[in-house]
């Protein structure tokens, strides 16, 4: 009996994560069939379990919630959730590659010092890695944001693509055309999703603007 409340508990902590609305309406159902699957003297929801439910959950919070007529703007929430995506393997990359970036900077630099290189790890690629985690929970947070129609989202996210832009260009300035080219596509491949999302967050916006042009002319 003490297991049984256990377990109860523990999937309750796990059912927090979900919708207030849903919980009040599904968790008990929700709740009675996983302890009608447990297994004899289980204590506490098995990993794969707790990985279920929160997958469940995080997708019931991040789906867009815009009328599905309005494709466009369910398009750009979706390419945002690829830009998550993309800043993570960004962040990757570029740890994945500071051999390699050291390499590439000896043998164009035979001076190179290792004092230089703890200056380009510590001044650029950490930051920069550090900097594309952050930025891939930007873009979940501005997913969620867009996903529900607000205006003041849409109006960030292209203010935020402003910011991606400028990072790549200085990128581009700083020669990681030259030293970390895996970098530079992964950036650019971000910069471009950025860009088709901006233009189909404002999609209805470009089409009314056209309308009116071409109705006054």
């Amino acid at each position: 009996m003490i297991g049984t409340a256990d377990l109860e508990r523990g999937y309750r902590r796990w059912l927090r994560w979900y919708p207030r609305t849903f919980r009040r309406e599904h968790e008990a159902e929700v709740l009675g069939v996983l302890l009608a699957g447990a297994r004899e003297g289980q204590r506490r929801p098995a990993p794969v379990e707790c990985l279920d439910l929160l997958r469940g959950a995080l997708s019931m919070r991040l789906r867009p919630r815009v009328p599905r007529t309005e494709r466009a703007a369910v398009t750009a929430v979706r390419l945002m959730y690829l830009g998550a995506v993309l800043e993570l393997v960004a962040a990757v990359t570029i740890l994945a590659t500071i051999g390699s970036v050291r390499s590439s900077m000896v043998q164009r630099s035979p001076g190179f010092t290792q004092a230089q290189w703890h200056a380009v790890v510590a001044g650029k690629l950490a930051p920069t890695a550090l900097a594309a985690g952050i930025a891939a929970a930007l873009w979940l947070w501005m997913a969620w944001a867009n996903g529900r129609g607000h205006r003041w989202a849409r109006i960030l996210f292209a203010l935020f693509f402003g910011v991606n832009a400028f990072g790549l260009g200085s990128g581009l300035a700083g020669g990681s055309a030259l030293y970390a080219r895996a970098d530079l596509a992964a950036g650019t491949a971000l910069c471009l999703v950025h860009l088709v999302a901006v233009a189909m967050l404002f999609d209805q916006d470009i089409r009314r603007i056209a309308g009116h042009r071409s109705s006054a002319g």
